[in-house]
């Protein structure tokens, strides 16, 4: 299988092409000025606000919000994956695209991850058929159409139906050319979360007699499933369990479907079913989007920021529905940047956002948005709902006292001044005394914690130590790290802004990033001699593609060692020395386990070679971010670097934070009510403990 494509070739091929011709040859380009302008290619609109700026080879639209270089243009258009763009853009240019060597283990764990999107999609389509040929049909047919909705909409967004009984798919996507069953293709489907293997070793279909809302990507490739019974099976709904290709927290139901529609998205309505998005679309707010039964996370927001400036939040107006707005107000506001709005709209008692736009139309519906709560608005009458009398002396220096701590969070400098004049106006009290009472106060959380002790809160120190790397594993799935956060994944911007050349050098400075200290030869050789002791280590440690980042000769013998281990895995020292009895460097790995030996003795600790993985994955995420900040700031900021690029520097950020959350844990005794309530939910996020 092909190996990825150099980066130093993407950046040659950027610079040969001109973005003018390539955007040109695809939709017609007038000259404005120093840049050219067309309508937009990626929504509907009268007049041109898509740009493309020669100097800087990028362009911009400013109705939807899509931006990007040559090769993401290409992606988008010719909605081609991103070495299919690469491949095309080469061939304009008389470029043969070249293929960086990888190791046969990363060969079967990308051609793993092709496999499981051909196999949701092969399901996809076997949902549809069902719905349309089944002899078991009328059943979702007739309460589709009792929901209201049409054939039409069924279709666009691709709407199926899993028959009641135990194989139906299995028996379809599960059987060699035969007829008879296929272990590695149920194994592969097992992966997929389509089948499920029971304690007895019995393959059965996972879901049965359900409607099927297949979960699309940004490139609208099927990536999961939502599904609701028609029965009395439980639960009601069911979702795709996780796997390499799937992250509830990352996606959104009809965030694709959206994209189809090639109108000017202004705004997300976000919502909680599947049938809700469907029902608001059929009847012309085709800017519904719902989380995937978990709470919107961080990964969410961006998303949807980068395509529209303003979220609206759609809740139940009872109890439970304001206390999930409330935990959403938590996470947004330390995000939130200038030019971004946040609304709240409560449904009135007993009514879904399917419910009462079929009661009141497109217009009704929208007309209630429009009046629904400002996050200003909403975040004081929530703090306000805990005061007495708000109106009091009292009442208003505890509304100040409250309030602060949240709006110094904000990161947009003009929506934070801007809070702080509300909460003046409010409490009558000066903005400059808000802001210096803000700095002593911590955040009250606005939501009760759970009544429950994670089992960080009740280790010791050194127990909670001994679960970084597996934490880490958590962060490296949370991101979406697959050899280096995949090459060819979806883009997803961050928050990162331009970090000018002062921020570099600050870095430099401190020295804690500096790269020469990371490269560390006598951490590299002691990984060396303790996986040769323990090297059942290798396949319980997770992604070790970091160790790509170090360079030296020990660093190559480290990842030579890896590779063989990986594709031959080995228990104990005799078995990894016999497994190497043909390697030209096998005195080489004798010597550095003899002078290990010497100077530590001989260590057979599995835990020993975890944690010396683990500061070196620590040394990796460091050097990578120091060269990525250099970069950035060589670049013109963060969003000028490559896709694959920015998903490193979220990678190495994460795994850089929960190691200074778990030595803050450690230092608390392992308490993690010792943390603040910032620290906390960010440890939980990290470690996958969030709700």
């Amino acid at each position: 299988m092909a190996g990825r494509i150099p980066q130093n070739f993407i950046d040659d091929l950027l610079a040969r092409v001109n973005i003018v011709d390539v955007v040109d040859s695809r939709i017609r380009l007038k000259k404005a000025g120093k840049n050219h302008s067309a309508c937009c290619p990626f929504h509907n609109e009268k007049t041109p606000s898509f740009t493309v700026a020669s100097d800087k080879q990028f362009y911009y639209c400013f109705g939807c919000g899509a931006k990007g270089n040559a090769v993401s243009f290409v992606m988008e258009f010719d909605n081609v994956d991103f070495p299919e763009a690469v491949e095309s853009l080469a061939g304009t240019v008389g470029l043969e695209v070249p293929k960086e060597e990888v190791s046969p283990y990363q060969q079967q764990k990308q051609q793993e991850r092709v496999n499981l999107y051909e196999l949701a999609g092969s399901a996809n389509e076997f949902y549809q058929q069902q719905l349309r040929y089944s002899e078991h049909k009328q059943a979702p047919i007739d309460y589709l159409k009792n929901r209201g909705l049409s054939g039409k909409a069924a279709k666009f967004f691709n709407i199926g139906f899993s028959p009641p009984g135990w194989d139906h798919l299995k028996n379809t996507l599960g059987l060699d050319a035969q007829k008879q069953p296929d272990e590695k293709k149920i194994n592969a489907l097992i992966d997929a979360g389509l089948l499920i293997k029971n304690d007895n070793g019995r393959t059965y279909d996972r879901f049965r007699n359900r409607i099927m809302y297949p979960i699309r990507d940004m490139r609208g490739r099927c990536i999961g499933f939502g599904a609701r019974t028609l029965g009395d099976d439980k639960p009601k709904y069911l979702n795709s369990p996780e796997t390499p290709i799937f992250n509830k927290g990352h996606e959104l139901y009809g965030l694709y479907e959206c994209r189809q529609i090639r109108q000017t998205l202004k705004r997300f309505l976000v919502v909680e079913g599947y049938m809700d998005v469907v029902a608001l679309h059929e009847f012309g707010i085709h800017y519904a989007v719902a989380t995937l039964g978990t709470a919107t996370s961080e990964t969410h927001l961006q998303k949807l920021f980068k395509i529209a400036p303003e979220i609206v939040f759609c809740f139940d107006g009872d109890e439970a529905g304001r206390r999930a707005a409330k935990r959403g107000l938590e996470i947004v506001l330390p995000l939130l940047e200038d030019g971004q709005q946040i609304r709240f709209m409560f449904l009135p008692d007993g009514e879904d956002p399917d419910s009462l736009v079929r009661k009141e139309g497109k217009d009704g519906f929208e007309l209630r948005m429009k009046h629904a709560q400002g996050i200003s608005e909403f975040l004081l009458d929530t703090l306000k709902k805990d005061i007495d009398d708000p109106e009091s002396l009292d009442g208003r220096a505890r509304l100040a006292k409250t309030a602060g701590p949240f709006i110094s969070q904000i990161p947009g400098l003009a929506l934070k001044s801007l809070f702080w004049q509300v909460l003046s106006e409010e409490t009558h009290i000066d903005t400059d005394d808000l802001k210096t009472m803000a700095k002593s106060q911590e955040i009250k959380p606005l939501t009760p914690a759970e009544n429950k002790q994670t089992n960080t809160q009740q280790q010791k120190p050194q127990q909670a130590s001994a679960q970084t790397n597996a934490q880490a594993s958590h962060v490296e799935q949370h991101i979406g790290h697959d050899d280096y956060a995949g090459q060819y994944d979806d883009y997803q911007e961050h928050g990162y802004d331009d970090y000018g050349h002062d921020t570099m050098a600050a870095h430099e400075d401190h020295g804690q990033y500096n790269q020469q200290s990371n490269n560390d030869p006598k951490l590299v050789k002691s990984a060396i001699a303790l996986i040769m002791h323990t090297p059942q280590v290798i396949q319980s440690f997770g992604d070790l593609t970091f160790l790509q980042e170090f360079s030296d000769n020990n660093s190559q013998l480290l990842l030579k060692l890896i590779d063989s281990l990986q594709q031959n895995p080995r228990n104990d020292l005799l078995q990894a020395l016999t497994l190497l009895s043909a390697d030209k460097d096998l005195e080489t790995y004798k010597n550095i386990v003899e002078d290990y030996n010497k100077r530590h003795g001989k260590q057979t600790n599995q835990q020993v070679t975890t944690d010396c993985l683990v500061q070196l994955r620590l040394k990796a995420a460091k050097q990578i971010k120091t060269r990525l900040i250099k970069q950035a700031a060589q670049q013109g900021g963060f969003k000028q670097l490559p896709t694959n690029e920015q998903q490193l520097f979220s990678w190495a950020s994460s795994i850089l934070e929960l190691d200074l959350l778990t030595t803050k844990l450690n230092n608390a005794g392992g308490k993690l009510s010792e943390l603040s309530p910032q620290e906390q939910e960010k440890y939980r996020q990290l470690t996958g403990q969030s709700s």
